[in-house]
């Protein structure tokens, strides 16, 4: 509680220090769908991301041109559902009974599937950043609240009485496409993760992602929309662009211990780029927001499924990890109308979670019997990670003018990661200042579009 007072604290001593005459307000209402994402699960079974039904009102106090203040009241409804494996101990008569079996296995592994729905009143409070281009781009961060109005909780996993309400942390991003002067169209991406235990005897949070469109009208000041290049009351910014991107990338683990038995990793890789020019000259700072996946791939003998090991079962896996990389690019641009440009600078990136998903073999034979168990395997690690990382990155870029200051691009990046990735503790390893068993290299191909930004009038 003294986080959230801090912060709407801040966020009032904010407010109070800008003129009245910059702010209006914008209201909107929208609805979507969410994909469940629990937080805080260990390696005893799956938990499978479900759709849920999403809804909400907002209504966002702009400040200024560029900072507002966003609350609303959401409506959303998550289903959870589990995978887990079960240990049986002595022998299982399925499907059929044979004497020459044996020795019986010790245990089989036997799939169930468990199910708890949630039902969320939010209450939500950010601190939101405007882009004025064309569609604007708004980024939000803050806190929310939580009333759960309805629950099912599924006995079978959770003996204790399932917490009542929840609080924690969100992040949003917001595309608005302007109709008119006051109505707009928007889409949105939102990322959710509580900070109250499911129950006692269960180390879960909750968690989703949803995706949200819908319509938003601008009250007071100068309007919400964004009026048209050459009408002269939002003239372009020629400092400034936003770049929006997707592609894909490959990845692969570059530590130094059994680095030759890993293998690369294909995944996605999407986002957007705020370019700042510096002075008059070709020169530019670029940062933004790059979601994206990264890991690497596992096919060979051992006995752990994420990490080479002891030779055991014969293990074909997909280690992966989901990222926010935020970049800060020195953007050096050459040729005729700065068609090329050359990148390089520092990233940082926050996990949000780790998968380990595949097969493994495992086989046992003796003079009298043989046997071969497959086990699929779909393990959340996210606890087996470190929650960030950080590097150096670099690219090349050709950029080609459309129309006016729009422009398509296409380009190559390639970051480079410094620490161990591997929670080590977690892992049951032992710290080493020489080894390094998992760093992330990962190289992306990405095309995208480069639209102009407004400049505000203030």
């Amino acid at each position: 509680m003294k986080r959230i007072a801090l912060f709407c604290t801040v966020m009032v001593i904010a407010a109070i220090s800008h003129d009245l005459k910059s702010q209006n307000l914008t209201i909107g209402a929208g609805s979507g769908i969410n994909f469940s994402d629990i937080h805080r699960v260990g390696t005893t079974g799956y938990w499978k991301p479900k759709p849920g039904p999403s809804a909400g009102l907002f209504v966002r106090w702009n400040m200024t041109p560029l900072l507002g203040l966003q609350t609303g009241l959401d409506y959303s409804t998550v289903y959870y559902e589990y995978h887990p494996y079960l240990l049986e101990e002595g022998p299982i008569i399925y499907p059929f009974y044979e004497p020459q079996l044996l020795p019986y296995p010790d245990f089989i592994m036997l799939p169930q599937i468990e199910s708890t729905n949630h039902s969320f009143l939010t209450m939500p409070l950010e601190l939101t950043l405007t882009i004025p281009s064309r569609p604007s781009l708004t980024l939000g961060a803050g806190m929310f609240y939580s009333i759960i109005m309805d629950q099912d909780r599924g006995d079978l996993y959770f003996t204790d009485d399932l917490s009542g309400n929840d609080h924690g942390y969100l992040f949003t991003v917001s595309v608005d496409y302007p109709v008119n002067e006051r109505l707009s169209l928007f889409a949105g991406v939102r990322f959710v993760t509580g900070r109250k235990l499911m129950c006692e005897g269960r180390d879960y949070k909750h968690g989703y992602s949803d995706l949200m469109a819908g319509l938003s009208f601008g009250l007071g000041g100068d309007g919400a929309g964004v009026t048209e290049e050459g009408k002269g009351e939002n003239p372009v910014n020629e400092n400034i662009s936003l770049t929006w991107f997707a592609g894909a990338n490959l990845s692969w683990n570059s530590g130094n211990v059994n680095r030759d038995k890993y293998s690369v990793y294909a995944g996605p890789s999407a986002g957007f780029l705020a370019d700042f020019r510096l002075g008059g000259s070709r020169t530019r700072f670029s940062t933004g927001l790059i979601l994206e996946r990264a890991g690497y791939s596992m096919r060979d003998s051992s006995n752990s499924y994420y990490l080479y090991d002891q030779p055991s079962a014969e293990v074909n896996t997909r280690i992966s990890s989901d990222y926010v990389v935020i970049p800060a690019l020195l953007d050096f641009h050459f040729g005729r109308d700065e068609c090329l440009s050359i990148s390089t600078g520092p990233w940082f990136a926050a996990r949000l979670n780790s998968q380990c998903r595949g097969t493994a073999i495992n086989t046992v034979s003796t003079s009298t019997s043989y046997r071969l168990r497959e086990i699929t395997v779909n393990d959340d690690i996210t606890e087996v990670t470190r929650r960030n990382d950080f590097g150096w990155m670099t690219g090349a870029e050709v950029s080609l003018p459309v129309r006016g200051m729009t422009r398509i691009n296409l380009g190559v990046q390639f970051r480079q990661g410094i620490p161990e990735i591997l929670n080590l503790d977690n892992a049951g390893i032992d710290e080493s200042e020489k080894d390094v068993y998992v760093r992330n290299s990962v190289l992306t191909l990405r095309a995208g579009v480069t639209v102009p930004v407004y400049k505000t009038g203030r």
